[in-house]
């Protein structure tokens, strides 16, 4: 499967599934065999979850920001029960057609169901129940996992380590390669309802806005950009709402320009954002229709806004942008801007547009998108989230 999709090696429901079977098949016998003094009922599934918890404690703590310290002694009350449970709920499902019948029924499945509440309610209570974590750097991570590994190979386990461990280094050393390869593209990332775009070109990354997370911006730009690289060539800040500025409080990628609109957009969530980005070093472009910018081995043509613009006329001032790949493919992306203010951009256009980008607040101009005959349109929506879908 990863063969098939390497991208998968860096999603983290499969690195908890895979590190979580693994530590399972090399954890439980162990365990199960030193933990003489549990019950018999309770011993396997505490060894089971303790297993888990010990494989995968370093990825909970970085992606969840949390370590549930008694989450084994949870799963071992409740684990054996929950084979009856679904068994009963099977069974007693059809008795729904006799009401009567499934009240009575449904009085020792529900006995079960309060005791699963009642131990998660007790335990969820109890101090240093779970610990957090607000953040693990690299480094801890990897030694974890080499005196977990040192660990397993005392144990006499080669050929079973060598496959937990020399696997996911080959993955990830593969990405890694993947990743000091240059490869032009766009990414629309998944920070919620919002708009953030990362445009890698053959010397860096541009990002354009930042959605309405730094917690989200922050994970999107960590599974994309190489963990070696923090500057970005470049910062674009397209319009004003948290929609498009809310991810840059507290950004700490520094950027070597940022570029606005020159409109002069209202509010003040996108002026400390630029203003923060010039403290840290970048310097600063108001941008008008006409203007062109080399960025990251990228030409960046402005669209709009016009000059002498209003930026407080809604769909007006905001800042639209043609992105040109070395190999000649284009992306162009229209932000908040109205149907009229639209085709006005469009005038500015020396070229195709392979792909057109608006966000949310948009509405294309049917006729526009026609003229302009992309490949693909790509809306930024409430409803339709992007999961790092990819253009290139």
């Amino acid at each position: 499967m990863v063969a098939w999709q390497p991208d998968l090696a860096w999603n983290v429901g499969y690195q908890l599934s895979f590190l979580g079977t693994a530590a399972i098949i090399l954890l439980t016998p162990p365990l199960t065999r030193r933990l003489v003094r549990i019950p018999a009922p309770f011993r396997e599934p505490f060894a089971v979850t303790l297993a888990a918890q010990i494989g995968t404690a370093p990825l909970v703590a970085a992606d969840f920001h949390v370590l549930p310290l008694l989450a084994p002694v949870a799963n071992a009350l409740v684990l054996p029960l929950l084979p009856a449970v679904v068994a009963a709920g099977v069974l007693i499902a059809p008795l729904a057609l006799v009401p009567p019948l499934g009240h009575a029924a449904m009085i020792p499945l529900a006995a079960l169901l309060a005791y699963l509440e009642q131990v998660a309610f007790v335990l969820g209570r109890v101090p240093a129940a779970a610990v957090a974590i607000p953040s693990l750097p690299a480094a801890a991570g990897l030694a974890y996992y080499l005196g977990l590994g040192a660990v397993l190979a005392s144990a006499k386990r080669r050929e079973m380590l060598a496959v937990a461990v020399l696997g996911p280094l080959l993955i990830a050393g593969a990405e890694l390669v993947n990743w000091s390869i240059p490869h032009p593209q766009a990414t629309a990332l998944a920070i919620g309802e919002g708009e953030a775009l990362l445009l890698r070109g053959p010397a860096g990354y541009v990002l354009v806005d930042g959605g309405p997370s730094p917690a989200r911006l922050h994970d999107e730009l960590g599974q994309q950009i190489p963990p070696w690289q923090r500057d970005l060539a470049g910062l674009l800040i397209t319009a004003d709402g948290l929609g498009h500025v809310g991810g840059l409080t507290g950004f700490d990628r520094r950027a070597a320009v940022v570029g606005v609109p020159a409109s002069g957009l209202p509010g003040t969530a996108w002026r400390r954002a630029a203003l923060a980005a010039v403290a840290s070093g970048a310097r600063y472009l108001p941008l008008t229709a006409g203007r062109s910018l080399s960025l990251a081995g990228l030409r960046i043509d402005v669209l709009s806004p016009e000059p002498g613009e209003p930026g407080d006329e809604v769909g007006w001032g905001d800042l639209a942008i043609r992105v040109t790949w070395p190999g000649g493919r284009a992306l162009c992306d229209f932000s908040d801007l109205g149907a009229d203010a639209q085709r006005l951009a469009a005038s500015h256009l020396r070229g195709r547009c392979d792909y057109l980008y608006f966000s949310a607040r948009a509405a294309p101009d049917p006729d526009l998108v026609q003229a302009l005959d992309p490949e693909q349109l790509l809306m930024s929506a409430a409803s339709t989230e992007f999961a790092n879908s990819t253009v290139s």
